[in-house]
């Protein structure tokens, strides 16, 4: 959920002086010399509204402080006399003592949330505490995922699948349960589509008329074997296309095309998982973060030591996927693969990858480096 517009709250909170813990709400001045060696006497009434400085009252945490008092003393710092209906202060406590003052946790003109925060628990809490029961948020991004490929067949078949030399088909599945992750989208599966560019093109076209991105996965490759790509020139005839990019120089993911279709963004990502992951990783989330202006949901990158050399290559980004564990002090990083688009072991052992910038050869054994949690 991402807010639409400033929240700012209309009130103090809290709204008024309150107790911080369970005790005697009292006058500060009348407890100046009190010490267990000098219990001071104050008259106990009942719970009330109001007291002078010769009184005390019973709070809880929580409860509103009565008129004329300006300190809570804990229960232990006293002792009572019921019958005598007299409570004795045995130490002095300063004005505003365990005392919440208003608006102290959020005052009137606050902003809670402003426009582009991704809600989180804190938000809704703060929310619901300044009274508000509506507020305006962003529709979510519909995204719409296809899978491409004559080979390709729905999980739902089995490993029958291997038997007859086909492919489950795995990497829909991972960009689907990766989009799940992010609340600010909606994500819709348009199936198995053959190496057909005609077909391609028709579910295309009907994936961008019912949502905001498309991502495709498969049908991309060298030459003839791109029919996503080729697709785009059916397109062409009866809507804008515009290609932002033919391949991308990253490893995994080299495959990896972007168009503009109607003013709507298509990534073509490899059918491999791995490279496919990582292009949705530090390319979709990244774009759908900068076109909203999204605040608290860039991804965390902490400091780490590696633990042997992460290989790059010259001319690519590389993204290394990365095992991240304490040593000492420190983080530790190692590199478990560079290369392989479609090594699915390595992201199930990873919690983190590094960017190899394209202009390096890698990183030595002993480097610090900036990782990103998983």
């Amino acid at each position: 959920m991402i807010v639409y517009e400033d929240i700012i709250s209309p009130i103090n909170i809290p709204p008024y002086d309150r107790s911080a813990v369970d005790g005697y709400a009292i006058c500060s001045d009348a407890v100046t010399s009190a010490s267990p060696n000098n219990p001071i006497p104050l008259i106990l009434k009942d719970r009330t509204n109001e007291i002078n400085c010769s009184e005390a009252t019973s709070v809880s945490t929580g409860d509103r402080l009565p008129l004329g008092a300006d300190a809570v003393v804990m229960i232990e710092d006293t002792y009572t006399d019921n019958i005598k209906k007299v409570v004795y202060v045995t130490r002095s406590v300063p004005k505003y003592f365990n005392v919440s003052r208003t608006g102290e946790d959020i005052r009137h003109g606050d902003i809670i949330a402003e426009r582009g925060r991704l809600l989180r628990p804190w938000h809704i809490a703060a929310i619901a505490a300044i009274g508000l029961r509506k507020i305006k948020l962003f529709k979510p991004i519909r995204v719409g995922v296809i899978t491409i490929g004559s080979e390709i067949r729905d999980s739902a078949e089995g490993i029958k699948v291997y038997e007859k030399g086909g492919v489950i088909d795995v990497t829909s599945k991972l960009i689907l349960a990766s989009l799940k992750e992010y609340r600010f989208i909606t994500s819709k599966w348009y199936g198995i589509v053959p190496d057909d560019t005609e077909k391609i093109a028709e579910i295309l076209q009907q994936s961008l008329m019912e949502n905001d991105i498309v991502i495709t996965s498969g049908g991309t490759g060298p030459g003839n074997y791109d029919v996503t790509f080729n697709a785009l020139s059916i397109l062409g005839k009866r809507m804008k296309v515009e290609v932002i990019s033919r391949g991308i120089a990253m490893r995994p993911g080299r495959p990896t095309s972007i168009a503009v279709i109607d003013n709507k963004p298509i990534f073509m990502l490899s059918g491999f998982p791995v490279a496919a992951y990582i292009a949705i990783r530090v390319l979709v989330i990244p774009f759908i973060i900068k076109v909203l202006n999204i605040k608290g949901a860039e991804p965390i990158e902490i400091p780490a030591i590696l633990t042997k050399r992460a290989v790059g290559s010259v001319g690519y980004d590389v993204f290394a996927r990365i095992k991240a564990y304490r040593c000492g002090d420190s983080i530790c990083a190692e590199p478990l693969a560079i290369h392989g688009s479609g090594i699915l072991k390595t992201l199930l052992d990873s919690n983190a990858i590094l960017h190899i910038n394209h202009d390096l050869e890698g990183y030595d054994k002993g480097e610090k480096v900036w990782i990103q949690i998983l």
